[in-house]
């Protein structure tokens, strides 16, 4: 790649999507892993309970995720993204 295409916003966006779209991924692995671990001790569910546990984990990830979403979309704003998306990357341990 080079330093023109590494400083075209669609690159840029790109990479910035990219990595969103991997966080969100990686969480949802770690939120769907943890639901399996403790399945067996939280006994016969009732949909609805099932249902409660979803929306609770769900909104967790959520919640976790609003800050390093909003970071790398205001610094794709303006332009600042290369720097942000490689530290996410790095913190998170995302594939590149």
């Amino acid at each position: 790649m080079t330093n023109a295409e590494v400083d075209s916003p669609r690159v840029l966006d790109s990479e910035v999507s990219g990595t969103i779209v991997s966080l969100r991924e990686r969480f949802e692995a770690v939120r769907r892993g943890e639901i399996h671990r403790v399945r067996g001790r939280l006994g016969n569910l009732s949909s609805a309970q099932e249902d409660v546990v979803e929306s609770l984990s769900r909104g967790i990830i959520e919640k976790v995720l609003q800050a390093p979403v909003a970071m790398l979309l205001n610094a794709a704003a303006v332009n600042q993204s290369a720097f942000i998306v490689e530290t996410v990357r790095r913190i998170f341990n995302l594939r590149t």
